[in-house]
């Protein structure tokens, strides 16, 4: 019988915090060691602490060693709204790797046919302390296992030592994005009038800058690579008219709501009455 997670384990693990996703995480992650359905075995789990960040937007996961083999494994609750909980158990099946990595750090390791098996002639290294990995939300890299048959020293991070691991666990890879993105997700979006394609940013860099400027401002300008037309910032049906904005207006833009271009001081522009700039040649 397979063990999943809504069958009951003797769970040993710590919680870090009250959350439902930290108490799921938990079962299902211990499960994932003790049971028959994943090869993965060799976890300590008495030095895993469980927890669930209510901020993280732009990783999935993260796994920060704390010492002595000691991790902590933390879920984001963004990605258990966005996706639910089956996309977080790709996501703690990941967290968990580096859990191992860490805790069998400098041994050696060969891929067989009951999946990774630790090489009793192997020699241990004393991990450090203070690092982390983590599941992004960006595009997967995917990652071919190159570890040779003779086996591979154990690291922490996204080498051999985890490429093995990749198809025997179900991993997507180093990273993957499990939900469809929004415009909410980033506080910075620009988007071409023309095609309606839109790019978002987490933070007001050159890109953004470009966008707004629209080629008026000392950045230049940003254009849509397939109509060829200047990209705009963008918030809901507004678009900003280009000009050379300085940081501040840029954000009054971004964190506004209008119902009216008479709303603001801004140039706003609704997205029925924008005439598409074709970019400068």
């Amino acid at each position: 019988m397979r063990i999943t997670d809504s069958r009951a384990v003797d769970t040993v693990g710590t919680l870090g915090d009250n959350h439902e996703l930290s108490r799921r995480a938990r079962g299902y992650g211990e499960a994932v060691v003790c049971g028959e359905e994943w090869p993965l075995d060799g976890v300590d789990l008495s030095k895993i602490t469980w927890s669930t960040s209510t901020r993280a937007k732009r990783r999935h996961g993260r796994c920060s060693y704390d010492g002595d083999g000691r991790a902590t494994i933390t879920l984001t609750e963004h990605t258990y709204d966005r996706a639910g909980f089956a996309a977080c158990k790709m996501t703690i099946r990941h967290e968990l790797v580096h859990a191992w990595q860490y805790q069998h750090r400098g041994e050696r390791a060969v891929v067989g046919e009951m999946g990774i098996e630790l090489r009793a002639d192997g020699a241990t290294a004393t991990p450090d302390g203070g690092h982390s990995d983590h599941a992004d939300t960006g595009p997967a890299t995917g990652g071919r296992n190159t570890a040779v048959d003779a086996g591979f020293t154990i690291e922490t991070g996204h080498g051999d030592s985890f490429r093995a691991w990749v198809d025997p666990l179900e991993l997507p890879g180093r990273c993957s994005t499990y939900y469809e993105r929004r415009q909410s997700d980033f506080n910075y979006v620009y988007g071409c009038p023309n095609c309606e394609q839109w790019w978002g940013k987490h933070r007001l860099c050159k890109s953004v800058r470009q966008a707004a400027h629209g080629g008026e401002g000392s950045t230049g300008y940003r254009y849509c690579t397939d109509c060829e037309v200047l990209l705009h910032l963008q918030v809901g049906e507004w678009y900003l008219g280009h000009a050379d904005h300085d940081d501040e207006c840029i954000k009054t833009f971004v964190d506004g709501e209008f119902e009216a271009a008479a709303d603001s001081g801004l140039p706003l522009v609704h997205a029925h009455d924008i005439n598409p700039t074709e970019r400068p040649e």
